[in-house]
């Protein structure tokens, strides 16, 4: 319950701000909140556990770092460390009834061995990695919260990949489209951009609304010339990011966004803090 997102209403009150205790907008966003799954790993089967068979409702948010504000008003919250929360990989690594492609995923997230930082898996079985294998792949991702909407319930944004998210910065691109500049917050992890398929429309915040479940997941590649290229992150049967390399659709191209990345040939960065663009000059700088 100590963790995730709290949302506050302040006033300034005889020249002071203070919290407006009584306030329809202050609630808490746990660990447990119930949570949409939107994008294109809604559904997908590694997002499918015993709790949720059906792979579309998530429960909590955790592991929260920097964030960033949409232009129709919403707040995006970054999952960072969900390793941290997860126990006993090496008891999975040991079942030869799991998928190799889902070991070698949580082995790339550094999951705890034995027991968690936290020792959540004492007390409940999601967090115990034998006992619900996929129950990572629902963590790591972009969380879109509208503050002005209590009644509505935040939503995963798949779409926008699943890594140590550091931030989220969201830019209107000159053409109207929404462009999201994050970095993966891991030793040799990457730059990514997300571009929607749709345009930005001011004057109506509920065609926005689901701007950032349909788009293209670009990685980084840098090169020794000074330049570089947008990599898009794209399930092709045909391409790199297919079923013999792991991936069986774009839902599972997102959820290993770390492994297709690698594949396509993303420049490993050192830590990748906050990402933002210049709004005057459309250059990105890069912490």
């Amino acid at each position: 319950a100590a963790q995730g997102v709290s949302v506050i209403e302040i006033a300034r009150v005889g020249g002071h701000w203070q919290l407006v205790k009584d306030s329809r907008f202050n609630r808490r966003i746990t660990a447990e909140t119930p949570m949409d799954i939107g994008g294109p790993a809604r559904g997908a089967a590694l997002m499918r556990t015993q709790a949720d068979p059906d792979g579309v409702r998530a429960f909590g948010t955790f592991g929260n770092c920097a964030g960033g504000e949409t232009p129709w008003g919403t707040y995006l919250t970054a999952e960072e460390n969900i390793q941290d929360y997860f126990a006993n990989l090496d008891q999975l690594k040991a079942r030869s009834d799991v998928d190799p492609h889902i070991i070698e995923s949580h082995r790339r997230w550094r999951m705890w061995k034995v027991n968690s930082l936290y020792a959540w898996e004492a007390v409940d079985a999601r967090f115990d990695l034998p006992r619900t294998p996929t129950e990572p792949f629902r963590f790591g991702w972009i969380v879109e919260i509208d503050p002005r909407d209590p009644t509505r319930a935040p939503v995963k944004r798949t779409a926008l990949g699943r890594f140590a998210h550091e931030g989220a910065s969201p830019f209107i691109a000159h053409n109207g489209r929404v462009a999201v500049y994050m970095g993966d917050d891991d030793k040799f992890e990457y730059i990514y951009k997300f571009v929607s398929d749709g345009r930005f429309d001011p004057k109506n915040p509920a065609a926005n609304r689901d701007l950032l479940d349909r788009g293209t997941l670009y990685a980084a590649r840098l090169d020794a010339s000074g330049r570089g290229q947008w990599l898009p992150l794209v399930f092709d049967p045909k391409g790199p990011l297919n079923a013999a390399a792991g991936f069986r659709d774009q839902g599972e191209v997102l959820i290993k966004a770390r492994a297709a990345a690698s594949l396509l040939g993303a420049t490993p960065m050192d830590r990748t803090e906050d990402v933002e663009a210049n709004p005057a000059t459309g250059r990105i700088y890069v912490a």
